[in-house]
């Protein structure tokens, strides 16, 4: 791989990413869909990224889950939600084009 020393490498390019992940509460997921975000757009491009900029964000499917737990079977019953979120991420990347200059 040769590259030119005086070429333009920074590339931008809208991606976008569709994620689902489940946690115990909206905010808690929600967060891990972030976390997961960077993963897997560094996993697409497979290049170095210089920035991320989220452009646009639905959340396509929430399921909700509600379980009944109690102690011993009958004291202190309390429900406990547990949230599946399916989110639509578009993103600008920009990043280096080191594919660019491959000979």
């Amino acid at each position: 791989m040769s590259i030119n020393e005086k070429a333009q490498l920074l590339a931008t390019k809208n991606h976008e990413v569709v994620i689902t992940m489940s946690g115990g509460s909206l905010d808690d997921t929600i967060g891990k869909i972030f976390t997961m975000l960077k993963k897997q757009v560094y996993s697409d491009f497979n290049l170095p990224i210089v920035h991320m900029d989220t452009q646009e964000v639905y959340l396509e499917n929430i399921d909700i889950v509600e379980k009944k737990e109690t102690f011993l079977f009958f004291f202190m019953p309390r429900i406990k939600q547990y949230f599946t979120v399916t989110a639509r991420i578009v993103l600008t990347v920009k990043y280096l084009d080191l594919k660019k200059e491959d000979n």
